[in-house]
């Protein structure tokens, strides 16, 4: 997913053109380009704020994507089981040396 719309130079375009009025062509086929994609876009902005929200009604707008519980304890015990032992330790839970002489 990009993470912009405009460039930096778009914006300070623009920004001019709103503030002042003025426009060249560069700013005029910025008209153009956002004639054409004004359709497109405006559904995409629409769709990202309610995801936004419902992201938010989750708990899950800031920091890392959680499991639901059920799947994070499983993914935790696979972690651990597949996690090198120590040594001296067998994975079947017996002793290394477990004949006597």
């Amino acid at each position: 997913m990009r993470r912009y719309i405009f460039t930096d130079n778009d914006r300070r375009r623009l920004r001019r053109w709103l503030e002042t009025g003025e426009e060249d062509d560069t700013t005029r086929m910025l008209f153009v380009d956002i004639r054409k994609s004004l359709n497109r876009i405006t559904n995409d902005v629409t769709l990202l704020t309610e995801v936004a929200k419902e992201l938010r009604a989750r708990g899950r707008v800031a920091g890392r994507a959680r499991l639901p519980h059920r799947l994070g304890s499983l993914s935790r015990r696979l972690e651990s089981a597949s996690t090198p032992r120590e040594r001296g330790k067998t994975s079947s839970g017996g002793s290394r040396n477990s004949s006597k002489g």
